[in-house]
């Protein structure tokens, strides 16, 4: 994880698989999302959030309530790739991520992307997570963008 001004960003290096990508040798669209899930999981983990432990364990879920892709540039299997995710906005009953990915090759960005998430109890009620979860609250802020 690297500093990227006032907030924290996380780098992952990965090769593009063939079973990601469609019969026409191109990553599948959708394939982009289960990245994006890898990284926000990454970064919880270099934060020091774990999320099993720190979200799921205490009955903590974070749920997609809006997810966007833009894709620029078309990736190929055995095409290395830097995924890079950032905590980009943070409030009381949402997190908001936004995700980059670039070919190491040349740095050229092909897809840039976000996902919003609302914390939800055991039961799929909404609540505020400062309110609840305070001591987590106040780390999370600390990574976030709007500090």
């Amino acid at each position: 994880m690297e500093p990227d001004g006032e907030r924290a960003v996380c780098r992952l290096e990965m090769k593009v698989r063939w079973g990601d990508c469609d019969p026409a040798g191109i990553v599948y669209y959708a394939k982009y999302f289960d990245w994006f899930s890898d990284g926000r999981i990454e970064l919880f983990k270099q934060i020091g959030l774990p999320y099993w432990n720190i979200f799921h364990k205490q009955g903590i879920e974070l749920v997609a309530i809006e997810a966007g892709c833009r894709y620029r540039q078309p990736l190929r299997p055995e095409e290395e790739i830097i995924l890079e995710t950032c905590l980009a906005r943070l409030t009381r009953s949402r997190l908001e991520f936004t995700y980059r990915v670039f070919k190491k090759e040349d740095g050229a960005l092909a897809v840039e992307g976000t996902t919003v998430h609302a914390y939800v109890d055991s039961q799929g009620k909404p609540f505020d997570v400062k309110k609840r979860h305070p001591l987590l609250w106040e780390k999370m802020q600390r990574y976030s963008q709007q500090l």
